[in-house]
């Protein structure tokens, strides 16, 4: 009896390990982690760097009409952004440009200039993740 205990009790620790485990997915595993992006600076070249204050995450998700177009502006903290639906087009005030379908990631410009659109004949739909301060707006107009 103390051995089948002793069993229950390491397996019961062991499995919960193996499933957090990073490494490539066995059918023991009921969750799949996929890493859609990892930068250490943007799309355009731009190096992060983090607002001074008390750190604050944010996720917004963003929808859009085809033909909507973005005033020119910044962002003054990294982000992320990943396109569920449609296409979005960016372009910095340099002339840079970046085209990104559905499915896609990237990291966002920072400090840089730039407008998006939709770019597709469909609804667009984007998420984006930024790290900045609170109380500090995660983008900034410049026109």
């Amino acid at each position: 009896m103390r051995r089948f205990l002793l069993l229950a009790l390491t397996a019961g620790i062991s499995i919960p390990i193996v499933a957090c485990n990073p490494k490539k997915q066995s059918s023991l595993e009921p969750v799949v982690v996929e890493t859609l992006i990892s930068a250490n600076e943007s799309w355009n070249g731009d190096s992060f760097k983090y607002p001074r204050g008390q750190a604050e995450m944010k996720l917004e998700k963003i929808t859009a009409q085809p033909g909507f177009k973005t005033p020119l502006h910044l962002h003054p903290q990294p982000g992320i952004i990943y396109v569920q639906k449609g296409s979005l087009y960016c372009e910095t005030s340099d002339g840079q440009s970046l085209t990104v379908e559905a499915g896609e990631s990237f990291a966002s410009s920072q400090d840089t200039p730039h407008y998006c659109q939709n770019s597709g004949n469909e609804e667009m739909v984007v998420f984006s993740a930024s790290a900045g301060a609170k109380g500090k707006k995660t983008t900034v107009l410049t026109e």
